[in-house]
């Protein structure tokens, strides 16, 4: 019990040789008028949360700004590379067209100078390509039941 008296005594004396403080803000923070007192220092501490949470916000809406700027940029460029893949794939298409008319104006003419040429010929080849033409149809027709 003797120890707890001596302790006692020099918390004492150590808050003596202080100015009755103990070198703690948290100890002094009760003790309004004086600078850190909760009062003012309370407002100080809250106006700089409401401050760094302010600036925390606005570096958070940035990054967003800068990711939504980056993510259209990048959807643009895809869109930009998608018409330009359709747009190649339509003129393809239009080539291949524009050349099978081509060749089936080629065909057919040279199909009417075969006609003119060998018409013996062009009714027998007629004729063979129709009974072609019917036996298919009758195969399909009859699969079909």
């Amino acid at each position: 019990m003797a120890s707890n008296s001596s302790n006692h005594t020099e918390t004492a004396d150590t808050q003596e040789s202080t100015g009755g403080t103990s070198g703690s803000d948290w100890s002094d923070a009760g003790k309004a008028g004086q600078p850190g007192s909760t009062g003012e220092g309370a407002d100080a501490s809250m106006y700089k949360a409401r401050e760094d949470a302010d600036n925390f916000g606005r570096k958070a809406v940035d990054a967003t700004q800068d990711y939504l700027q980056e993510a259209q940029a990048k959807a643009s460029g895809a869109v930009q590379a998608g018409k330009a893949y359709a747009q190649d794939a339509v003129n393809a298409a239009g080539k291949k067209i524009e050349s099978m008319q081509g060749q089936a104006a080629d065909l057919k003419q040279r199909s009417v100078q075969f006609a003119a040429d060998e018409p013996m010929r062009a009714v027998v080849y007629a004729a063979a390509g129709s009974a072609v033409l019917t036996a298919v149809l009758l195969l399909w027709m009859r699969g079909r039941r």
